[in-house]
């Protein structure tokens, strides 16, 4: 190491106290930073274990006993709330658009068109009402936002209404919500 780099690391100006509590603070820094990471490390396997009983176990047991609130003797009150999610896959879009359009419910696909453009076009970008089709690449993409198609798919189970659940995607999750 030549003299020029030692010096990065250790001023002779500066005290060996002062040294000595930045070793001691960047040994603690350490042990906080590996605390926080075994405590992330329970944390996730904590949350895993909450999902399994809140998700499978708990809500199975109580269909299989046939109620859906119970109260535990020490005054605990359960009960299963069912979320709805849905969001279609690129293999279902084309039909899954087609069916909302077909029954009425185009309202729920939105469009979206994306331009790219080279550096130094803000000339182009400016002119493209004008030139759009003729001198750039377009990309549309069509969707229906996944909380949206949740939200629809909810009202139209909730009026009776047939909805083709596989072709949008939909999973019930039940999950059991527990108050003291």
């Amino acid at each position: 190491m030549d003299q020029t780099s030692a010096t990065q690391y250790y001023q002779p100006s500066t005290s060996d106290s002062t040294l000595a509590q930045l070793s001691k603070l960047a040994e603690e820094q350490a042990g906080v930073q590996a605390k926080v990471a075994y405590l992330e490390v329970q944390l996730a396997a904590a949350r895993d274990e909450l999902k399994d009983l809140a998700e499978r176990q708990v809500p199975e047991l109580m269909d299989e006993v046939g109620i859906s609130e119970f109260k535990t003797s020490s005054g605990l009150k359960i009960k299963i709330a069912e979320t709805i999610r849905a969001s279609i896959s690129k293999v279902n879009a084309a039909r899954a658009f087609a069916w909302l359009k077909e029954h009425g419910h185009a309202a729920l696909i939105k469009s979206e068109v994306s331009v790219a453009f080279g550096k130094g076009c803000e000339g182009d970008a400016e002119a493209l009402a004008e030139q759009l089709s003729q001198n750039f690449e377009v990309e549309m993409n069509t969707s229906v936002h996944p909380q949206t198609l949740a939200a629809w798919v909810r009202e139209r189970l909730g009026e009776g209404e047939e909805v083709p659940l596989d072709l949008f995607g939909v999973h019930r999750q039940r999950v059991s919500k527990i108050d003291a």
